[in-house]
Parts: C-alpha cells; structure tokens; sequence
C-alpha cells in the first residue's frame, strides 16, 4: 500500500502541512492516520 500524503519540511522539528481549502473530517483522518504509521515505523529503525 502506498501512502499518498504530501508535507513539507521546515526548519528544525516542523512539519509544514498544505492540505486542500475544502477538506472533510475523514481526509483529515486519513492524514493522521498516515502520520502516525509514518512515525511508529520510522522510530522502529
């Protein structure tokens, strides 16, 4: 499965989120949810 999530990184420990002017509860879900995968791997290394 591949996650589909664009961010941007900033300065130090700041991500930058661009997500669409029109975005319903369950994108924003879905975002999360894809964070928080996105970090529990990448801890795991």
């Amino acid at each position: 499965m591949i996650d589909d999530l664009l961010i941007k990184p900033t300065h130090g420990n700041i991500i930058r989120f661009a997500p669409p002017l029109v975005i319903t509860e369950e994108q924003i879900n879905d975002c999360c949810e894809i964070i928080e995968k996105t970090i529990t791997e990448f801890k795991k290394k």
